[in-house]
């Protein structure tokens, strides 16, 4: 293996998740991609919509905002593993898809996701993010429990 993406919201899950690719990506000497996807913490796109350009702006900022507190807390958690290679990606969009997107961008030998992330109720109702994985993606797919 050469690349490994870990999928990352933050969540207990998650952090497993980014443990397990960390300890894996020692092991096989290969590049860790840590992604993080934003997609508005499941709000409805017609409240989206609504906002005033000020509130977009500041909708943005704090994704932006919350997307690379979680990164670099994954980056430090896969340094202390002795990762050599780290490398950060945040996008927006539909998590699954864009997660399949970028795996197929940084050619990913394998994809690692936690069982559940931070939004629970979403999962329930649409199918969690790791289900979809599992599902539709080109690679491996390791669902952390």
């Amino acid at each position: 293996m050469k690349r490994i993406l870990v999928a990352t919201d933050g969540s207990d899950d998650a952090n497993r998740a980014v443990d397990y690719a960390a300890e894996l990506a020692k092991d096989a000497g290969a590049e860790l991609v840590v992604v993080n996807v934003s997609d508005g913490y499941g709000l409805p796109g017609e409240i989206f919509n609504q906002f005033t350009r000020a509130q977009h702006a500041w909708l943005d900022e704090m994704l932006e905002s919350a997307s690379a507190e979680i990164l670099n807390g994954a980056r430090a958690r896969a340094q202390a593993v002795g990762v050599a290679s780290v490398q950060l990606e945040s996008r927006r969009g539909v998590p699954a898809q864009t997660i399949i997107d970028i795996a197929a961008e940084k050619q990913a030998d394998a994809i690692v996701v936690g069982k559940r992330g931070a939004g629970r109720v979403a999962g329930m109702l649409l199918g969690s993010v790791s289900q979809k994985l599992v599902s539709l993606a080109p690679c491996v797919v390791i669902v952390v429990p």
